[in-house]
């Protein structure tokens, strides 16, 4: 209840930054339909009494009275739907925003990449519109109660016995509580299957998985695997949602029952001549109100209920973002030493055993070192742990005996360079796409073509020209992608006055074959010829031995753990595992 009231006053805070007097009008205007509401059922027991009595003027003001309340509320009604519209809308654009910020924000990339951590995040996206209405679904909730408070004082001023109807309300509210918990238990349910869902239609409709997926004639039969998972979830929602109404109808029934008992007792006051018959129309008037009361303010707790499950995913955010430490440390301005792991080992969230155990190495300032191994060895996450994308479970990275952890994430990053295995396809102008490897320069010219020239990447149709053909533009080949992530990465490179203390190529070339690969890296070495000046290390990632010959230092990785290192040589003369198999893969490239 605390984290729901916090956030509450955060969106309620949030709606008032974005659109102050629009909400000032909503605000006013929820408030007074209470009383619209009485005055219209006031003025109909005064109409029909004094119409019996014969008191023209008392007519006239009850006519005058009841339409102007009617005016008013079919006038406000529309602006009310309006400003609502209008106000989520601004709210939630904030809050989106606020969400976005968050995500991007935590150093590491777990919470992108574990499942349980990437539904949570995502339940607050798909419930942001519920999440900014959060103030005017209370305030509904609030007015709407002290609406059944005057219905209900001006119904015991008939008899008594009529405010029992507010009591049949309480088997409503536990009705619509327990369909809401019903429903938000299935959809929590099916949020795994819908994302497979997702997925399994994207590689349908991306062009890239597109391509295999005709060849192999699998759209057929992948859309109706992603249809059993839609039909799976469907489903569970759709049983939740039959059994929240099946309770709710016989909350209703029950409701409907204590209405035809309160109409006999009117009846009877009316015979008994303890009641007039304005009287009646009043009760008639204030009991069907009563049920419409009752409607808005189950809808408003539905409302609450969908933002209030979203409440704890939003705080669980929250509590993770806070989780990290807030480095300030500055990186050196060249290495003087290098980068060392400490006794390093790292375990995936939900993992049974290590990705990485015990690894020591040291990355002498200056120098090239390759990482070689074959697939799932822990190549990879050596190569996030030394970019701070993660965060080792045991052990330490140092960067010049500093700890990595203590240097600001901002900071580090923005001395690193380099390309990952599934370098992103960046379909943009060809500046843009190049230049967003060093923000500030995207819109310097010789920097760009600097960038693009040293990595050999085409020129296309200019820096100005779109890529991508779904957006008008070029669709460029495996190669030429390659060609224009390692420009990307070469843009801290040629330009700033900082250039980067580590740069790693983690496998991009894995399509290439292996001399081809064995260039690319040399022409890559060559490139960051000033950065190794100034001390970086250079980190080459492989499963192919053969190509990378040329580093200063090679580390072989297997099932996680440190097997050999050393030069090439070294390596050779020791005749292990790295000589074993370097001379088996260099006879089957002959």
């Amino acid at each position: 209840m605390n984290d729901w009231a916090r956030l509450l006053g955060h969106v309620t805070r949030l709606a008032w930054h974005r659109a102050r007097r629009p909400s000032l009008i909503l605000a006013a205007l929820t408030v007074g339909q209470a009383g619209v509401i009485a005055a219209m059922a006031l003025s109909q027991r005064k109409l029909v009494d004094d119409s019996a009595a014969g008191l023209t003027a008392g007519v006239v003001l009850a006519v005058v009275i009841g339409a102007f309340a009617y005016a008013i509320s079919a006038a406000t009604g529309r602006v009310r739907t309006n400003l609502w519209i209008y106000i989520v809308a601004r709210t939630r654009g904030g809050l989106s925003e606020e969400i976005q910020r968050r995500v991007s924000s935590i150093p590491t990339i777990t919470h992108l990449e574990h499942a349980p951590y990437v539904d949570r995040w995502n339940r607050i996206f798909d419930s942001s519109q519920a999440l900014a209405a959060m103030p005017w679904s209370t305030l509904d909730s609030v007015v709407s109660g002290l609406g059944l408070v005057v219905t209900v004082a001006l119904l015991v001023t008939v008899s008594p016995w009529l405010c029992l109807l507010l009591v049949l309300a309480i088997p409503l509210v536990l009705a619509n509580r327990r369909a809401d918990r019903l429903l938000r238990d299935a959809r929590d349910a099916g949020t795994t299957l819908l994302l497979r869902e997702q997925r399994l239609h994207e590689l349908c409709v991306s062009p890239e998985p597109a391509k295999e997926v005709m060849l192999a004639d699998g759209g057929v039969t992948l859309n109706r695997t992603a249809r059993s998972f839609w039909d799976q979830a469907a489903a569970i929602e759709g049983g939740a949602q039959w059994r929240g109404a099946l309770w709710r109808s016989l909350a209703w029934v029950l409701y409907a029952a204590g209405f035809a008992v309160a109409m006999m007792v009117v009846a009877d006051l009316i015979h008994s001549g303890l009641a007039s018959v304005g009287t009646a129309v009043l009760v008639v008037s204030l009991v069907t109100q009563l049920q419409s009361q009752l409607r808005d303010v189950l809808e408003s707790l539905r409302v609450a209920a969908e933002a209030g499950h979203a409440v704890s995913h939003y705080w669980w955010l929250r509590r993770y973002e806070a989780s990290f430490s807030v480095a300030s440390g500055t990186p050196p301005a060249r290495l003087a030493s290098g980068i060392t792991l400490s006794e390093v080992s790292f375990r995936y969230s939900g993992a049974s055993s290590d990705a990485l155990r015990d690894v020591s190495l040291c990355l002498p300032a200056g120098s090239t070192v390759a990482v070689v191994g074959p697939n799932g060895a822990g190549k990879t996450t050596l190569i996030k742990l030394l970019t701070g994308l993660y965060v080792p479970t045991a052990g330490v990275v140092t960067v010049d005996g500093v700890p990595l952890g203590s240097l600001s994430p901002v900071g580090w990053r923005s001395r690193l360079a380099g390309v990952y295995q599934d370098f992103a396809r960046l379909r943009l102008r060809v500046r843009e796409t190049v230049g967003v490897g060093n923000v500030p320069f995207i819109r310097h010219t010789p920097s760009v073509a600097s960038a693009m020239s040293r990595a050999g990447a085409p020129p296309l149709n200019g820096l100005e020209g779109q890529l991508g053909a779904a957006f008008g533009g070029v669709e460029p080949s495996l190669g030429q992608w390659q060609r224009l992530a390692l420009a990307r990465s070469l843009m801290r490179e040629v330009a700033g006055d900082s250039p980067p203390l580590c740069v790693v190529l983690d496998e991009p070339t894995a399509a290439l074959d292996p001399m081809a690969e064995h260039e690319l890296f040399q022409h890559f070495i060559d490139q960051v010829r000033a950065a190794r000046m100034q001390g970086a290390v250079t980190v080459l990632v492989s499963h192919r031995f053969t190509t990378v010959r040329m580093a200063d230092h090679i580390v072989v990785l297997e099932d996680g753990g440190i097997t050999e290192q050393g030069t090439h040589e070294q390596l050779m003369a020791a005749g292990g595992g790295y000589a074993e198999l370097y001379r088996l893969q260099e006879s089957a490239y002959r």
